[in-house]
């Protein structure tokens, strides 16, 4: 790995995964990404699993995707172009544009994403053939990583409320599955999922199998790995982190189930603080990891410092509404789950202008803060989707902990409503509500804004 790294950076990433071209600050999991070389190897297909917090995109993106590009890979002649996806509400428009960034488009047969998501919907041949007549080279190998894999269980709840018949879900995955079955083009898969959600592939067919054929379960981090992961990007930076330091940092560790991106956060901060104190002789210790507020409060008290700093009481009242719209608890996943959500959707649910929704978006994802996607260097666009960048800050930004059991409450009694509405509209019928009930719920509704 390379130690020549500017010292006017942050050797952390933060909340967000590490990319492809942090590899040079990717340390500690050398043994895992040959894990999963050879997993991929030898069957063009694996699902990265694991809890929340436990590395699966940072692995895949600057461990499995740098080590194919710098040719580590023997059975796999020719050139690695990565194409990474995320299925949200659109599973194969996803992929299609995607692939059309990637500049897979060849002038004779495809000349926009929607040219690609058609042929994608074709059959489960349908990725196989965009790749055969694709523009790309005849000797490059295609790795397809669909990241955040658990999002088509939601899509498919949101498919069989539709009760059209189609199940896009299914295909999707029938046209991953044969991409990485066939050899005729050579397509590998790579599937991100959080381990909770492993339950809900029996509902699909030729998942299982494939999940059992290709899983690749993460294991925690050693000792050993867990000091690499720490002093590596320091020390890539030309700094030291104090013995202490360490050992603190590992006790924390212990009572944390988002070990990394809480790690990753934290040192973030950390190394902000120290460097502020223009000290470079002096290493990263205890004072400036506590200052902080360590492992257990940096994250909230960084999101606290974001929120306190807009502008308005309405900005921070779109702030909320914003990250209710983003997050997600209920009684399957207690942990949450995340709903990536276009700036479109955003700013009707907030019922401002698109630049006040922006003004938001930006505060939480401007340099050094990383607590929204995509990264600034996207313009925000009606169509750009927003999403939270690790699951954990549902669970440890207090704020946003408060206000997802707020909307968890409003889903539930609107519900209610909803099903004593229709009982009274059945044959079987219902009663109405009535006083004092009735005016109780007139003034709920008013305060939540439902008609």
């Amino acid at each position: 790995m390379s130690t020549q790294t500017s010292r006017t950076a942050n050797p952390f990433p933060g909340l967000r995964p590490f990319q492809e071209d942090e590899d040079h600050l990717f340390f500690g999991r050398e043994k895992k990404v040959k894990e999963l070389l050879s997993k991929l190897q030898e069957g063009h297909f694996v699902a990265v699993m694991g809890a929340s917090g436990s590395g699966k995109s940072s692995l895949v993106k600057s461990g499995l995707v740098s080590a194919l590009q710098s040719g580590v890979m023997d059975s796999a002649s020719g050139s690695w172009k990565v194409v990474t996806s995320t299925p949200g509400e659109h599973p194969m428009k996803n992929l299609a544009e995607a692939m059309h960034k990637l500049g897979m488009a060849s002038e004779a047969d495809f000349m926009w994403a929607d040219d690609i998501e058609n042929t994608l919907r074709q059959g489960p041949n349908g990725l196989v053939d965009v790749v055969a007549k694709s523009s790309l080279p005849s000797n490059t190998q295609l790795l397809v990583v669909v990241d955040q894999f658990e999002e088509i269980f939601r899509f498919a709840e949101i498919e069989k409320a539709r009760n059209s018949g189609q199940r896009e879900s299914q295909d999707f995955i029938d046209m991953l599955m044969h991409a990485s079955q066939q050899r005729t083009v050579p397509i590998y898969v790579c599937l991100t999922m959080r381990s909770d959600f492993l339950e809900e592939c029996t509902t699909f067919d030729g998942l299982p199998e494939a999940i059992n054929a290709g899983q690749y379960l993460i294991p925690r981090m050693n000792t050993e790995e867990l000091n690499a992961a720490i002093t590596g990007p320091i020390n890539a930076f030309g700094a030291e982190v104090s013995p202490y330091l360490l050992d603190l940092i590992h006790n924390d560790l212990v009572e944390q189930s988002d070990q990394l991106p809480l790690l990753q956060h934290a040192l973030m901060r950390t190394w902000d603080y120290w460097k502020s104190l223009d000290q470079p002789n002096t290493p990263l210790g205890l004072e400036h990891y506590q200052h902080v507020g360590t492992l257990h409060l940096a994250l909230s008290y960084h999101a606290d410092e974001i929120y306190d700093s807009l502008p308005s009481d309405q900005s921070r009242k779109v702030c909320e509404l914003v990250f209710k719209a983003l997050t997600e608890k209920n009684a399957e996943h207690k942990e949450g789950v995340r709903r990536p959500t276009k700036m479109s959707d955003l700013v009707e649910i907030s019922m401002v202008d698109f630049d006040q929704v922006a003004e938001v978006v930006e505060a939480f994802r401007a340099p050094g803060r990383n607590l929204l996607m995509p990264a600034v260097s996207e313009p925000l666009a009606p169509e750009t989707v927003i999403d939270i960048s690790h699951e954990s800050l549902m669970r440890i930004w207090q704020k946003l902990v408060r206000w997802s059991l707020e909307e968890r409450e409003v889903a539930h009694r609107y519900g209610n409503l909803v099903t004593r509405a229709q009982m009274w509209q059945s044959p079987v019928g219902g009663s109405l509500v009535s006083n004092p009930e009735l005016k109780d719920t007139l003034y709920w509704m008013k305060d939540q804004q439902l008609q």
